[in-house]
């Protein structure tokens, strides 16, 4: 379509729209109609559920861009019924249930929560349920560990792309808890498998006021607390609401505060909160009389802004009159509904975020709450009512869609238009950080001419990540408007030299935090110029793993063939030679031990000589691409409790200044001796440390091994199979728990004899000697055959 027509539509509907901006108009317009498998007479059948709240509220499972097919994130409604839909409430539906014999009549929940995609966490009457409703099968299960009654879920989820683990984890961690009781005695229950069970989570009793909520706030790789202060003990301290931070491994807010805000008298302990589903660090907290909003996971909390137009001239509390009846927002957009049914939209923003005044819905049920908001996708925004059905259970569902961008023109003279052409780049995914490493993201940005606008960048976590940004002219645009790259460099804040020190958590173990790129104060009107952000994990990239090399095997050298290790092959060690302890003490009374091969896992062995020193040679292997040797502090173990070999050097020959650490003192530390999990990356001690314990036994053998040191693995005189076990123990290599296994077969070493080795010399001498002597009488018998007559000495 020519671009003159296009500016003549948009003029026409602006023309059509003007002067109803205070009675607002669907742009579609529908009623739910029964789906092919739907029959009106169907009856539900256990106890019907209903909504504790009067408002009605709605909840939709967040991740679900990129689906194939386009279809609709499930919801589930909650009023005086429940209903759950999996197509966008295009269909009639039967009010949800809950089977009889697990709650009895009057069934009320309470919270909800999404776990995935096809299962729902549900509290009933006080008790956590959780309801699968894939293809296969419906299904109730009860949840376990909870041991009080509850009345709230929170739980935020991951929607990157990919069986990401760490992304995983958070999807699956779920707090229920009570609410409107003294924060330290409030019941808190933490579940980090979905909701299947639950392990109680204790606030720390210095805690004062009443408990309002719990946060999973994994952009700051803490939780959080919402709570209210009371007026006893509370004055002075800025607010009557705050967070407190706890968990994690981020010490700089632990035991912390955010700054105190205020939470409107009438609201009391009935505070809804909504966290952004992309983790931004957004998070909203409503009650019926006003909207917060913080971008920085509660650290800093302010309301959100109504700007002043025609048809709402400015006030300081523009809900206070009607009361909010629902609040909800999408990945850039918030929009809110008064119980009459005023329609309020905005923009999340970084720097502060505000709501237009976008019109009055016609409506015979003013001052009744019993509608939601659902965003259908961007700048679609739909009202949704139930509405029953004569003489059936079922509900239709009355939906009234908006197209916000047509609506916000009525009120262009009142707001400005959006500064931003362009804003994009390749961020939507989970990024790794290892240790010592470097990220290097870009973006490309056009502002409008004569806007000024330009990029922020900003990091939920900075404790954690790090970033350098520059930004230069890059060329223009086919307009003839100048275009910019967005240069950023993310690295660990410890390791950075950008920040003090104290302000740097712990590089033991990292954490999360959320990149942000957007244009500040930007304005409603760019509701297509979404942020650009990236979830950064400071850890360990789950590809990233170790292995054994392996230069000459067994069966490279035809003693053992793969067809022998494989059918069904065993070899004995010797009751002498392993202690299942591993503490390299003998056993009295034990007998041989039979040790199947376990191909699959260990394949051909090493080969090794039993009079050569041996040091194994690790190599990092990410993304199935080698990446380096390991030179890192590493420890060997044998998995059977084998203890037949040695070290090469000695403490003192290794040049260690305090006592080093070995695997004897470390197991007997155990109760149950376990060498995998007794000597790691997070107890490891290095040897070559001043404030390391005092060298008292300069002689005791050195058992940490590096490719830049001479230490070495040295085997008796045996021939046989070992399997051992390498576990990098140093702490600044990488976030990774970097362990390998390796079957390792070690020959040359001769049959002993069981003869004297004094007799076996004496008899060889006597052989020799004997050998002389008889040499000399032959030979001197000769010569007086040969020469009679003379005299021989």
């Amino acid at each position: 379509m020519p671009h003159s027509w296009l500016v003549l539509l948009a003029n026409l509907r602006l023309w059509l729209a003007r002067g109803s901006v205070a009675s607002l108009s669907c742009s579609d317009e529908r009623l739910a109609y029964p789906g092919p498998s739907f029959r009106a007479w169907d009856k539900v059948s256990g106890t019907v559920l209903s909504f504790t709240r009067t408002e009605p509220s709605l909840l939709q499972y967040p991740c679900n861009e990129g689906d194939p097919w386009g279809r609709s994130s499930p919801a589930l409604y909650l009023g005086q019924k429940v209903f759950l839909s999996t197509d966008g409430f295009t269909t009639s539906l039967l009010p949800l249930t809950i089977p009889a014999e697990l709650e009895p009549p009057n069934a009320s929940v309470s919270a909800a929560a999404f776990v995935r995609k096809d299962e729902l966490a549900m509290v009933i009457n006080g008790r956590v349920y959780l309801y699968n409703f894939g293809a296969r099968k419906e299904e109730w299960i009860p949840a376990q560990g909870i041991n009080s009654l509850v009345t709230e879920l929170s739980n935020t989820h991951c929607c990157y792309a990919g069986q990401d683990p760490a992304c995983q984890a958070i999807s699956t961690t779920i707090f229920a808890y009570e609410i409107g009781h003294s924060a330290f005695k409030s019941h808190i229950f933490k579940s980090e498998n979905g909701g299947s069970s639950f392990t109680p989570v204790k606030l720390s009793p210095q805690l004062r006021g009443v408990l309002l909520g719990v946060y999973n706030f994994a952009s700051l790789s803490q939780s959080g607390v919402l709570i209210a202060r009371t007026h006893h003990g509370g004055e002075g301290k800025g607010g009557e609401a705050y967070f407190t931070y706890f968990g994690g491994n981020v010490n700089q807010t632990s035991n912390h505060i955010s700054m105190g805000f205020h939470l409107k008298p009438s609201g009391g302990s009935d505070v809804r909160g909504i966290q952004h589903p992309r983790l931004w660090g957004f998070t909203i907290l409503w009650t019926k009389d006003t909207v917060l909003v913080s971008s920085n996971n509660g650290l800093l909390v302010e309301p959100v802004t109504v700007l002043a137009t025609k048809d709402l001239p400015s006030s300081p509390d523009p809900f206070l009159a009607s009361g909010l009846c629902h609040v909800v927002v999408s990945n850039a957009e918030i929009a809110a509904l008064t119980q009459d049914h005023q329609l309020f939209h905005g923009s999340l923003n970084m720097v502060s975020t505000t709501l237009v005044y976008v019109g009055e819905r016609n409506s015979s049920q003013k001052g009744l709450c019993n509608a939601v908001l659902m965003f259908d996708e961007v700048g679609m925004l739909t009202m949704l009512s139930p509405v029953p059905t004569n003489g059936s259970w079922a509900y239709n569902f009355q939906k009234c869609t908006f197209n916000m961008q047509l609506l916000l023109m009525n009120v262009w003279p009142y707001l400005p238009t959006c500064p931003v052409e362009i804003l994009k780049g390749q961020f939507h995914k989970i990024h790794y950080i290892d240790m010592h490493q470097k990220l290097n993201l870009s973006a490309t940005f056009v502002p409008k001419p004569g806007t000024g606008a330009f990029p922020m960048v900003t990091v939920s976590n900075p404790h954690v990540l790090g970033f350098q940004a520059k930004i230069t002219e890059d060329g223009y645009t086919y307009d003839g408007h100048t275009k910019y790259s967005l240069d950023i460099q993310l690295l660990q804040q410890y390791f950075s030299g950008m920040a003090d020190p104290h302000f740097s958590d712990s590089f033991l173990f990292g954490g999360m935090s959320v990149l942000t790129v957007d244009v500040p104060n930007k304005g409603s009107c760019c509701i297509d110029i979404h942020p650009l952000s990236a979830l950064i994990n400071v850890g360990c990239p789950p590809t990233k793993h170790i292995t054994f090399f392996k230069n000459t095997t067994v069966c490279s050298k035809g003693l053992f063939t793969i067809g022998m290790l494989k059918d069904k092959f065993t070899y004995t060690i010797g009751h002498k030679l392993y202690d299942p302890n591993f503490l390299a003490m003998p056993q009295m009374g034990q007998s041989d031990l039979e040790v199947p091969y376990d191909y699959d896992k260990l394949g051909c062995p090493l080969l090794l000589y039993y009079d050569t020193p041996w040091l194994p040679v690790l190599e990092m292997w990410e993304n199935n691409a080698f990446v380096e040797y390991v030179s890192a502090d590493f420890v060997v173990f044998e998995v059977n409790g084998m203890y037949n070999y040695d070290y090469l050097l000695t403490a003192a020959e290794a040049n260690c200044v305090s006592q080093p650490q070995n695997w004897t003192a470390l197991i007997q530390k155990q109760a149950s001796p376990d060498p995998h999990t007794v000597w790691n990356r997070t107890n490891y001690l290095s040897c070559k440390n001043h404030d390391g314990p005092k060298l008292v036994s300069p002689s005791a053998k050195y058992q940490i091994l590096n490719q830049n040191e001479k230490n070495k693995i040295i085997f008796s005189y045996y021939n046989g199979f070992y399997i051992f076990k390498a576990i990098v123990v140093d702490k600044f290599y990488s976030y990774c728990e970097l362990s390998a296994i390796v079957s390792v077969y070690v020959s040359g070493a001769l049959p002993k004899s069981y003869i004297d080795a004094w007799t076996t010399l004496t008899a060889f001498l006597t052989v020799i000697l004997l050998v002389i002597f008889m040499g000399y009488i032959l030979h001197k018998q000769s010569l007086k055959k040969k020469f009679p007559k003379m005299k021989i000495f």
